[in-house]
């Protein structure tokens, strides 16, 4: 999974620390090396087997909003949640 700090923007999944919730962070592309600025931040209740998969939310932010609210889960304990590996689990 690609690391924030390679990137522009926050994108991935992020799941707290007693698994019940994820974040994923995603951008929509303007063009195939560029970034835009429709960014999306959704939350997904986590079920026994550690998959997001009870949609939530939605919430629309700009590139600086989802830097800031992805450092602000990182520093509260959440993590990287590779989703490859919990799809193929």
């Amino acid at each position: 999974m690609a690391k924030v700090e390679n990137l522009d923007a926050p994108i991935g999944w992020l799941i707290d620390p007693h698994n019940k919730w994820a974040i994923h962070f995603d951008y929509k592309k303007v063009t195939n090396d560029q970034i835009g600025n429709d960014f999306t931040i959704d939350m997904w209740g986590v079920v026994p087997n550690g998959k997001p998969m009870i949609f939530k939310s939605r919430r629309k932010a700009t590139r600086q909003d989802s830097m800031k609210t992805w450092k602000q889960l990182i520093s509260s304990n959440w993590v990287e949640l590779d989703i490859e590996k919990t799809k193929s689990a």
